[in-house]
């Protein structure tokens, strides 16, 4: 079965109705007139309200880019004082979801100092 565009069918029913009207009095057609009718508004309101949530899903998305947009730069900005306020090393960054920068290099490990060993000799 091929497919018909929502308009064909818009138009068709409308045609059909306009065309069989004057044979209403005809054998229970004015019964199924009254359903094409009936099919017909139904069919025009939920393409309407398809195109009104259509328009109101496009504007959300665009909203919620701008809000996307407005809560990233208050993040970076909240991230940036933060990292001032404890210093770009402070390990406390990491409950921000933040790295703190950390030298590639190990610091040295403080050696034992040696104690002299003259605990056993009396001289």
């Amino acid at each position: 079965m091929p497919k018909v565009s929502l308009a064909e069918t818009f138009t068709d029913w409308d045609q059909l109705l306009r065309a069989a009207m004057p044979y209403a009095n005809v054998k229970d057609l004015k019964v199924h007139l009254v359903k094409l009718q009936t099919a017909l508004q139904r069919l025009q309101e939920l393409d309407g309200l398809r195109k009104e949530l259509q328009a109101k899903q496009q504007q959300a998305t665009q909203e919620i880019g701008e809000v996307r947009e407005a809560g990233k730069l208050a993040a970076i900005e909240i991230r940036s004082v933060l990292k001032g306020a404890f210093g770009p090393e402070s390990e406390r960054l990491v409950q921000f979801n933040m790295r703190p920068r950390r030298s590639h290099h190990p610091k040295e490990a403080l050696l034992p100092v040696p104690v002299p060993d003259n605990a056993g000799s009396d001289e």
